[in-house]
This record gives structure tokens, sequence and C-alpha cells, in this order.
């Protein structure tokens, strides 16, 4: 080998390293690593021979007999060589194999598109020249078209009933001979029209210039509708006849004349309504201010009633007010009333009874007393009593009832409504029993509540 000159090549190292380790290399070269095989470098004649079949071995996969290839890199001069395949300007690929390939493949594609389309045309017309009478040349699948000896047939090639040249029927004008022509199509039965508005027989005729139906009657009523119009139209545009200046309709004329005579009587009578409204409606211009003489009775009569009008809705319209400010000023009155009523006399006596004012610390002896309450003190059960006989309600008790406890209802003269005992109260018993003695059939099983203001005088109890 490269190193048996010296004793110390690839090899004499693998051999000699071999032989200082014989141990290593039993145990190395046993057994295999996957597709590799463990004693590829053991087993090699030189060192470079070994790591060669190691390098192959990498390569082979486990499956694979061949070595696997390297990977196809896709790189910038590849891509550029793919785009200068075609000649722009001959409009051919610069490969003549290629190019040759692709002519052949056109070639092929056109004959067989057009041999298609053959195919179909055959298919949907018919397969003879319709002018030259001659079969079409058809392909090895199709089946050849054979010309029948037969005579001609009776039967036409269109589906109508005449010669679309002469247009004559098939029984006058056919090839064929007389007796074996095909016979007469009879003409189908037409249907009834619906008669409508818009395809019904005009009535008048346009050939003969009359009508269908009454001719003399329609033409005398259209003769006398025409010159009513023209009678119309002339009067229309004659009116007036502007040489003798007048009317051309006497009972036109005549009106007009009575119209003149009118306004010359009246007239002036509207020169005041051109004047300025201020100067229109003075007073100057409908009496004299000075003497008194009236100039204009007609327009100074409407405007005093135009006065009188206005007065009068003012008047009203004043009445309305007052009526509406006295209502005001009573409503206000009632709502101060029943505020202050809403306040409790026992404030009244909390101010007063202090004697001096809190803010000014005045005494109420020196500077007065503070304005009385609108409401009045409550009253004790003792007043009630007193109040009930002094003044006994009409009727007896209200609501007519005999249970004992039952209360009183007193309307004071005021205006407030309070609870109180009977109008009569029984004797009590000394000790401020509260059990009542029968007096008469009203006031049995009464109970009253004296609250203690029983007293005694010389008659028994009051």
């Amino acid at each position: 080998g490269p190193g048996s000159a010296n004793g110390r090549g690839e090899g004499g190292d693998w051999a000699a390293a071999g032989s200082l380790d014989p141990q290593r290399r039993t145990s190395a070269g046993s057994g295999t690593m996957g597709n590799i095989d463990a004693n590829v470098m053991t087993t090699a004649t030189s060192w470079a021979d070994g790591v060669k079949a190691y390098q192959t071995q990498k390569m082979t996969g486990p499956f694979k007999e061949e070595p696997t290839p390297m990977p196809h890199y896709v790189t910038r001069r590849y891509k550029s060589r793919e785009e200068a395949a075609v000649n722009p300007i001959l409009q051919k690929f610069t490969e003549p194999q290629i190019e040759r390939q692709l002519r052949d493949h056109e070639k092929g594609a056109v004959t067989t598109t057009l041999n298609r389309a053959w195919d179909k045309q055959l298919m949907r017309e018919q397969h003879f020249d319709i002018i030259t009478q001659q079969p079409r040349r058809g392909h090895i699948h199709e089946i050849p078209y054979k010309v029948k000896l037969k005579p001609p047939s009776l039967v036409t090639a269109n589906n109508v009933g005449y010669n679309i040249i002469s247009t004559q029927g098939l029984d006058v004008h056919h090839w064929a001979p007389p007796d074996r022509r095909p016979p007469r199509i009879m003409t189908p039965q037409k249907k009834e029209q619906v008669l409508t508005a818009v395809n019904r027989p005009r009535e008048f005729d346009i050939l003969n210039n009359r009508y269908r139906e009454n001719h003399p009657e329609r033409s005398k009523w259209e003769m006398d509708q025409s010159r009513t119009a023209i009678v119309d139209k002339y009067w229309e545009t004659h009116d007036f006849d502007p040489v003798a200046c007048s009317y051309v309709d006497g009972d036109k004329e005549a009106y007009y004349q009575r119209r003149i005579q009118d306004m010359l009587l009246t007239q002036g009578t509207n020169a005041i309504n051109k004047l300025p409204p201020t100067l229109a409606a003075s007073e100057s211009l409908m009496y004299d201010i000075c003497t008194g003489v009236v100039r204009d009775p007609g327009r100074l009569q409407k405007k005093i009633e135009a006065e009188r009008s206005a007065l009068e809705q003012r008047a009203s319209k004043i009445n309305s007010e007052e009526q509406m400010r006295v209502r005001g000023d009573m409503a206000q009155h009632d709502a101060l009333a029943r505020k202050n009523a809403r306040i409790s006399y026992g404030r009244h006596l909390d101010v007063t009874e202090r004697g001096h004012n809190i803010l000014s610390n005045n005494s109420f002896d020196q500077y007065g007393h503070p304005p009385l309450p609108a409401t009045k003190p409550r009253k004790n059960l003792w007043e009630f009593r007193t109040d009930l006989r002094a003044d006994p309600p009409a009727g007896g008790f209200i609501g007519g009832s005999s249970r004992p406890g039952t209360e009183f209802m007193v309307r004071e003269t005021s205006g407030n409504q309070r609870s109180g005992p009977p109008p009569s109260a029984p004797a009590v018993q000394q000790g401020g029993s509260r059990e009542a003695s029968r007096q008469g059939s009203g006031l049995s099983g009464i109970k009253i509540r004296s609250g203690g203001f029983a007293r005694k005088t010389d008659d028994g109890l009051d």
C-alpha cells in the first residue's frame, strides 16, 4: 500500500493497531448496528477502503439495496436554464428533441379533434351531400351508407302539405304521376273567434267609405256634430266686430251697454280705496271736524259700528278677566287659610311660654307678643262636656246607636270635627266609676268617659 515503503502507512498502522490490541478486535468484530457492519473497518484491507465501505453503508437504507441519492437542489442557474428553454423570437424550444415531441403531440391532437368533430357532424346530420347526393366519407367504425335502389317515395322530405317553391299543393305540383300523388289535405275548420274590444270587426268599412249598419242616420248625426263644432269655433274667434266697435251678438252688446250705464252711475265711489290706508281711514274724509257736517255717511256708519263691536268684545274680555281675578284671589285666600290651619296650636304655646325671642333675646312683654295663630287650642274632656250640655245636637245620638262605648262627632262652628261623649251624660258614682245609670231609653247602656272630672254638688254628682 501507500505506507509499505516506510512500514507506517495506513495499512501498516492499522495492522499494528490490530496486533497491539487483539482483544479489542475480537469484541468489535461481532454484531451489527442497524444496516452498518461493525467489522467493516477490521475486514478492510486498508484504512481508506474501510472508510469508503463505512460511508457506503451509511448512505444505504435499511430496506434498500441501492444507495440513497443526494437531494436535488434548485439553484438560480437551474431556473435560468428553464427560462432560456424557449426562444421568444422563434417561438421554439432550444432543444430539438423537445421541439420535435411537441410538434408530434400537437399534430396528433389536431387530428383527433377534427375526427371527433367529423363524427359528431355525421351523427347529427345526413350521411350524404344534399347538393351532389353523394355519400360522405365515413370512418372505419361507422356503417357505410349505401344507396338503396327503390322507387321514389310518395312521402316528401318536408313537413308541409305544399311545394315550398311554387306554393301549390302536392296534389297539383308533384313529381309523381297524378294517380300516385298524395291526396289533398283538407283545410281544418276554423274555430269560432271570441270577439273582444281588440279583434271586434270595425263598424266602418274603409273600402266603400260606409257604415256597416244605419249608414244614413249615423252620417247625418256626424254632419250635425261637425256643424256645431264649426259654429262654436267661429264664434270663439268672431266675438267682437272691430269695424263697428260692438259685439256681433246683439244680446251681448245690450248687456254690455247696461253695464256701462251702471258703472257711470257708480263711478268714483271706489276712488277712496285707492288712497293710502291711513288717509282712507281718517275721520276728516267722513265728516268735517269743525262744522260737524257729514261727508260720507256710509263709511262713517261702518266705522262707528266697527268701534262699537270692538268695545263690546273688549268689555266681555274685561268681565272675564275680572271673574278670573276674583276666583284667583279666593283660591289664594283658601290656600293660605288651609296652610295656617295645618299649624298646631301647641307650637304657638311653645313660643309664647318661652317669654322671649330666641333670635334677638327680646322679651315679649317689652316688645310685644307674636301674632296669634289661625288655629284654636284643643279642648279637654271637661270643655267638651260643658259644650255638649250647653248646645246638645238635634236628633239625639249620631247614628241612633245605643251600644256601649259609642262615640259622637260634634261639628263646631269653625267647621272642624272632633269626637266627644253623648250630649246628656248621666250621673257617675263617687270614686271615678264609669258605670252609667239608665236614664231613658236613649241613654241606656252608655258609658261616659269622664276621666275623673265629676264633681259633687248639693243635688248629687254633676
